[in-house]
């Protein structure tokens, strides 16, 4: 599904940029892509929030975010005047209209989303193109998550789940019975972990 395989034994991805792990993930560098995962998993989630349609629960939002993370990560321009973290949260966003354009949903779409919706080039198609690829998008977003279940500990586990949910260091530590540097070490644990998946 990815283009072509980048080498990354050498690779440091947690001292990496958005922006740079953006341009790995387009050469081919699934390694790149989880580490943007990781690092986007609670701003999706948080994002995710402010949106409703008939038929999906937030986790389905969050996964929909996800394609579009990924989405994003394969478009992104290194020459662009956007950051890659305001272009993916737009894309993310217009996947979340879209979802709910299609389901006809009741609820209105949020002002602020829809400027954010106005500033985009019309370049940014929806993430899937066809049903084929939007299935395998998301076959590999579970395989990730199926991955990190299999190898994380409990507190591990446990730490990534609730940021995942969108909260801050301070609130995970207090809803655990740990230090905001606990959950910090949790997550550099969980990085370390994903970047040694074998993707192949």
């Amino acid at each position: 599904m990815w283009g072509g395989k980048v080498s990354s034994a050498k690779i440091s991805y947690g001292t990496l940029s958005d922006d740079v792990l953006a341009q790995h993930a387009k050469d081919g560098d699934e390694r790149a892509f989880n580490e943007l995962v990781l690092r986007y998993l609670g701003r999706i989630s948080s994002v995710a929030r402010k949106y409703f349609a008939r038929g999906y629960e937030h986790t389905d939002f969050v996964q929909e975010g996800l394609l579009g993370l990924f989405h994003a990560a394969r478009t992104y321009r290194s020459d662009s005047e956007s950051t890659f973290r305001n272009y993916a949260m737009l894309v993310v966003e217009r996947r979340y209209i879209s979802v709910i354009r299609r389901q006809s949903a009741q609820r209105s779409v949020p002002e602020d989303a829809i400027v954010d919706i106005e500033s985009l080039d019309s370049e940014l198609a929806d993430t899937a193109k066809t049903p084929e690829e939007e299935l395998m998008l998301s076959e590999q977003l579970r395989w990730v998550y199926s991955r990190l279940l299999e190898t994380l500990s409990k507190q591990e586990y446990a730490v990534l789940e609730l940021y995942v949910d969108g909260l801050s260091y301070s609130d995970i530590a207090e809803r655990l019975g740990i230090t905001p540097k606990a959950v910090d070490n949790a997550l550099q644990r969980v990085r370390r972990k994903v970047s040694r998946f074998d993707m192949s």
